[in-house]
């Protein structure tokens, strides 16, 4: 499993921190603002994160993590 972490704005690898029209600004705000499909709270800047196991948006990694350690406990 890869992971991702997205740079907050304004750091050197992050979005710009205005509303800057860039198209790469832009996706990874869009991506930050999007909600984990696990616990529904927005994927958010500086946390790891991945794709959901069913390909359909992206997950943190601690609540992907959570899960398979509550079935592993079953």
């Amino acid at each position: 499993m890869s992971w991702g972490i997205l740079p907050k704005p304004g750091t050197s690898l992050g979005p710009c921190e205005d509303d800057c029209g860039h198209r790469d600004c832009s996706q990874t705000r869009e991506m930050a603002q999007s909600k984990c499909t696990i616990c529904g709270e927005p994927i958010g800047y500086s946390l790891k994160f991945t794709k959901a196991h069913n390909g359909e948006g992206l997950v943190h990694l601690a609540c992907t993590l959570a899960v398979i350690e509550k079935t592993r406990g079953k």
